[in-house]
């Protein structure tokens, strides 16, 4: 088959790789989009660790072209989107349902061959079938929208609050959205980017914050009574965002670290645990559930992931495409996949 693959850092070449095998639990996919994702580029950066050489990616969207003996839950034509983890099964974690903190498993494209290629064979409990409205490529943002239902689930509450969201790429998008969609009295967006301010008041915030322009911590005090945020989710992962962050929520809410951020951050007020009685809420990816509610927030027409994919690049244009995306993209830019079907 046809795929592309990560060599050492930066260096991505589009060539044959051996077929995936067929199990008799798992279905074959033929890969018809598959998303560039900031940890895809982190990756292809030498700015995560992972089993180098291997075949990148995994916010993947395809059709089932072939099912194992024993598989069930899928049929041949199936348009499927697919979990980005793997998961042993029978790990202290595992065994809990806590699948997305495996001992054993790990990221497509990271510990495990991911989907930058024509075909990959999954476990039909990892491929989540979704309806002919929704194209291939607007479906790769399923893998964000699960993580985003799975992380606003662990809020103590969305229901009536006053949100706000950090941050306006496409995960802070979907946060926006489902924030309204879960009942929030009030959805305060926040970021630098004008252009992403628009599209968040398209997709329901309530209240925008060009953060690039004024204070955004005094800005959403003042729509918030002087109070600030029952709830803020941070969607940036920066080092300056995350501490605003804790200026930003009031005494006794709750602030949501969606963000990936860097590995120490200088400046997060330790006495504020304490002072501002916070509830700190860490997030990583989702659960198989989670799957089954963003799709059918999706097919009720209560979210939408249409407006997210602004770029499209083809399998053979790869390693420009990580470049584009690398370098900030070319001011309107959203999401970016490859297409890999015909």
């Amino acid at each position: 088959m046809k795929a592309a693959l990560l060599e050492k850092t930066r260096v991505m070449s589009v060539g044959d790789q051996p077929d995936p095998g067929l199990p008799a639990d798992h279905a074959l996919v033929r890969v018809a989009t598959s998303a560039i994702c900031g940890t895809d580029v982190s990756i292809w950066a030498g700015k995560m660790p992972a089993r180098i050489p291997l075949i990148p990616g995994h916010e993947c969207t395809g059709t089932v072209e072939q099912v194992g003996e024993s598989v069930t839950r899928l049929k041949v034509g199936d348009r499927v989107v697919l979990n980005p983890l793997s998961s042993c099964g029978t790990c202290f974690y595992c065994v809990r349902g806590l699948t997305n903190i495996c001992l054993h498993g790990g990221l497509r494209g990271r510990e495990v061959p991911g989907t930058f290629a024509e075909y990959i064979a999954v476990r039909e409990t990892e491929a989540f079938a979704f309806p002919e409205h929704v194209s291939f490529a607007a479906a790769t943002n399923f893998v964000g929208l699960y993580t985003v239902v799975y992380s606003q689930r662990k809020a103590p509450y969305i229901a009536g609050a006053r949100v706000a969201v950090l941050g306006q790429g496409s995960s802070g998008l979907l946060h926006t959205q489902l924030a309204k969609v879960s009942g929030a009295s009030s959805v305060i967006a926040v970021t630098r980017s004008k252009w992403k301010l628009e599209v968040a008041k398209e997709m329901g915030a309530d209240e925008i914050v060009p953060a690039g322009e004024v204070d955004p911590v005094e800005a959403v005090r003042d729509l918030t009574d002087g109070l600030g945020a029952d709830i803020v989710i941070e969607t940036a992962g920066a080092a300056e965002t995350m501490v605003q962050a804790y200026d930003m929520v009031r005494p006794g809410g709750a602030i949501l670290q969606f963000g990936i951020g860097p590995a120490q951050v200088d400046g997060v007020p330790g006495q504020a645990y304490y002072f501002k009685d916070l509830t700190v809420i860490g997030s990583r990816a989702g659960l198989p559930e989670d799957f089954e509610s963003a799709i059918r927030l999706v097919a009720t027409g209560q979210i939408d992931l249409e407006p997210l994919v602004t770029h499209h690049f083809a399998l053979d244009d790869i390693q420009a495409g990580f470049e584009f995306v690398d370098a900030g993209g070319d001011g309107g830019t959203l999401r970016a996949v490859i297409d890999i079907a015909n």
